[in-house]
């Protein structure tokens, strides 16, 4: 392919990232990858996409599933909790079904889609060789919120987990704490 000469300035600031990377071919390298993914980029993320995004972060907008919107606002909270999305995407963003899924890798991927969808504040997951807690903060203030999020977990950890595992659950206005044990006899 005939190639075309191009001649330009930069700013100081996007001369330093061409310098950063220009090991991975030279200029001409970086300059072709950085246009071909800004080509790919604007045809996946749609200002639609770009708006949700935004959204989420900026404006502390939170995800929420359909059905759970739904039954949030006919005040049905246990049918909320059971009908939420969080297993489905859970088993999405691993590629596998839930019977394959440890305990920490469930935890771990709550952890970062919550991060996304900024629905809490702060959330860590911590871990030795016979526990594994999940710390979890939000500015929302409210014990029902906190009962909520847990409820989310402890719904899944019933469902595929309590036969390794027990837990302890500590909830307050501002967050809650999951400790899970495992049973004795278990690995």
């Amino acid at each position: 392919m005939a190639k075309k000469r191009l001649q330009t300035t930069l700013s100081e600031e996007a001369f330093k990232i061409l310098e950063k990377h220009k090991d991975d071919g030279g200029y001409n390298q970086v300059i072709e990858k950085a246009l071909k993914l800004l080509d790919v980029q604007s045809t996946v993320l749609s200002e639609e996409d770009l708006l949700l995004l935004r959204l989420i972060k900026e404006l502390d907008f939170t995800g929420c599933g359909r059905s759970q919107y739904m039954y949030l606002v006919c005040g049905d909270v246990k049918r909320a909790i059971e009908e939420s999305m969080m297993e489905t995407a859970v088993e999405w963003v691993l590629k596998k079904p839930f019977v394959e899924i440890e305990l920490e890798e469930f935890l771990d991927t709550v952890r970062r889609g919550w991060r996304a969808l900024n629905r809490v504040d702060y959330i860590e997951v911590t871990k030795n060789e016979e526990w594994i807690q999940l710390f979890v903060e939000h500015t929302m203030r409210r014990r029902e919120v906190s009962e909520f999020l847990a409820e989310h977990i402890l719904m899944i950890y019933r469902k595929y987990y309590s036969e390794k595992w027990n837990v302890i659950v500590s909830v307050s206005t501002n967050g809650f704490i999951l400790k899970f044990y495992r049973r004795k006899g278990q690995s």
